[in-house]
């Protein structure tokens, strides 16, 4: 347990330091006595006692472990679900607290309080908070009980937590403000000008990227289960995935569409992230020449949008791990690993599968299957 304790120990500290917190704690679960343990308490002028017991429903902490769900408060004093007691000490009213579940069972829990801007903690701090939590969790589980394979992805779990708590707070702050001003720029236009059309394709660009950090948190939770469906059109999402991309389809590829039509609109769960995604990776195996055929039908209850190109393939020895964080066989300024493991993470949130079949020196194919009940009036 002591490699998992100094896992979570660093975890809080990541925590802290991308929210800005002054106070954080870290409570371990006895599940001999059902109760959590205080293992570290960091940067406070409090002094708590390593060791002190909560049980289960006992104070805040005791409440959030019952709960089995991360907390954001933004003001205790205007929150029903908890009592002020024993919450005097800390200099600020907001907190955050995350319960660490692996399957059923609690691991532990963590606390940040004391925003040293003394303002309460933002929904984007929160989200980081639960991210990086969630990553350390699963690599605190197989620490706990390890692998040689469970091992060898600790390093990886933990990096993507953080990866996705940082591109939230260093891309989305001035992409924010450049979508801002590229608004203010449209307004100010006449709409004959015709820097108005530059301007529209730069803040389609923008608002995919803010799309892609959105989807790259979604890696580290499900969605909100109160989160307003949106269907939208797959085919029209086909087609805008590849204009994104036409600077890398040249005149030597050929790119052949066959569509199922009718075909009805699909819950958006990051959808346009597995399209882009592998027509990007299929367009990359063909750097000069090639042909992509992108299909798309309805089988046996499953949709199934299949993406084969003609490129170099994906050498058999390594097909069982192409869809690990960080595997990549590109430079690092062409790929950081991360794409396939996102797509699979959005497939198993459609209670889908993906199937990749490699064919070296002739190609790839990719075939996705969504169960037709996340398509639009499905009975």
């Amino acid at each position: 347990m002591s490699g998992a304790r100094e896992f979570l120990s660093t975890a809080l500290n990541e925590i802290m330091c991308l929210s800005g917190a002054e106070c954080g704690s870290l409570f371990l679960f006895d599940s001999d006595n059902r109760e959590l343990v205080l293992d570290s308490f960091q940067n406070s002028s409090h002094i708590a006692v390593r060791g002190l017991r909560r049980k289960i429903g006992e104070g805040v902490s005791g409440k959030v472990l019952e709960l089995k769900q991360p907390v954001l408060v933004r003001n205790i004093d205007q929150d029903l679900r908890f009592k002020r007691n024993g919450f005097n000490h800390y200099h600020t009213t907001s907190f955050i607290s995350i319960p660490l579940i692996s399957g059923d069972k609690p691991i532990g829990l963590i606390n940040i309080a004391d925003k040293a801007s003394g303002g309460a903690f933002t929904e984007r701090d929160f989200e980081s908070a639960v991210t990086i939590a969630k990553y350390a969790c699963m690599a605190a589980e197989h620490l706990i009980q390890p692998s040689d394979k469970q091992v060898s992805l600790l390093e990886k779990y933990a990096t993507v937590g953080k990866l996705a708590a940082g591109v939230v707070h260093e891309v989305n702050n001035p992409l924010d403000g450049v979508i801002r001003y590229a608004n203010i720029l449209l307004a100010q236009m006449d709409n004959n000008s015709a820097a108005r059309e530059y301007i529209l394709e730069m803040k389609k660009g923008l608002n995919r990227i803010a799309n892609t950090t959105k989807t790259l948190l979604q890696f580290s939770h499900q969605l909100n289960s109160n989160h307003p469906k949106q269907y939208i059109n797959l085919h029209e999402l086909i087609d805008e995935s590849l204009g994104l991309l036409k600077e890398k389809i040249n005149g030597s590829i050929k790119i052949n569409r066959r569509y199922k039509e009718p075909m009805p609109k699909i819950l958006d769960l990051g959808i346009s992230h597995i399209a882009i995604n592998l027509i990007k990776n299929a367009l990359d195996a063909m750097p000069e020449v090639g042909i992509l055929d992108i299909a798309t039908d309805i089988k046996e209850g499953m949709l199934e949008i299949v993406f084969k190109d003609t490129g170099y393939g994906i050498p058999s020895e390594i097909m069982d791990h192409i869809f690990e964080p960080f595997f990549t066989t590109k430079s690092k300024e062409k790929g950081t690993g991360l794409g396939l493991s996102i797509c699979k993470e959005i497939i198993n949130r459609y209670e889908g599968n993906i199937e990749a079949q490699s064919f070296p020196g002739k190609g790839s194919k990719f075939t996705v299957l969504i169960p037709v009940k996340y398509l639009e009036n499905a009975e």
